[in-house]
């Protein structure tokens, strides 16, 4: 057996679990508002140092921005899924409905928009935190715009109406129910008033009630 010493290599092990973190900190800034927060909270929930927090978000602007992407990535994007979806206008609305009423997300039902908690308190974030919130709405209020045109191109709606007008009145009508639920108000209640708030859309406005 050789008497040769093992070299072990040089290098400070990475020890930070960064999706946990970010979970973590994505939770708790939804139920306690991002700014009834504190870094120590988090960082004593995630079990990790404040060095080594620092070391992979460079502060608490940075870890803001990481949550709100997360967010984006996870909730947000499955209602512009929604809408690239090869369905009618109404179709779409449909689903929409059905999204927001049937989110099997009990978080954000019971504590309603991350989004338009961070866009409420906006100002007193830091610039890339801020850059971020108006990132996320400047993306969705697109994708609710092309899909606005395209319908209003096939005939689905009214060509009169406005599409910013359109596209932030159904944005405005989601992000409602999403907080009425989250002020526990009944399913039930919640579908019928945001199924009439999107009727005045439809091109026959007949449709619904159960």
């Amino acid at each position: 057996m050789n008497n040769q010493k093992i070299i072990k290599k040089k290098g400070r092990p990475k020890t930070i679990d960064l999706e946990k973190l970010k979970n973590i900190a994505m939770s708790n800034y939804w139920s306690d508002g991002p700014t009834n927060v504190s870094l120590n909270q988090i960082c004593y929930k995630a079990k990790i140092s404040k060095p080594g927090f620092y070391r992979e978000f460079g502060g608490e602007d940075g870890l803001m921005k990481s949550v709100l992407l997360l967010y984006k990535n996870s909730l947000i994007q499955q209602i512009l899924d929604i809408l690239n979806l090869e369905k009618t206008f109404d179709e779409t609305l449909d689903l929409l409905v059905a999204y927001i009423i049937e989110n099997k997300d009990k978080e954000q039902k019971e504590n309603g928009c991350l989004l338009a908690k961070f866009r409420q308190s906006r100002d007193k974030f830091g610039k890339e935190t801020k850059q971020q919130i108006d990132i996320i709405l400047r993306e969705r209020y697109l994708g609710f715009e092309l899909w606005i045109k395209k319908a209003k191109s096939k005939g689905e709606i009214n060509n009169q109406l406005s599409t910013k007008f359109v596209a932030n009145y159904i944005i405005s009508q989601l992000d409602y129910a999403v907080s009425g639920l989250a002020n526990g108000e009944k399913n039930n209640y919640i579908k019928d008033v945001l199924t009439l708030a999107l009727s005045i859309l439809r091109k026959k406005n007949t449709k619904y009630y159960n």
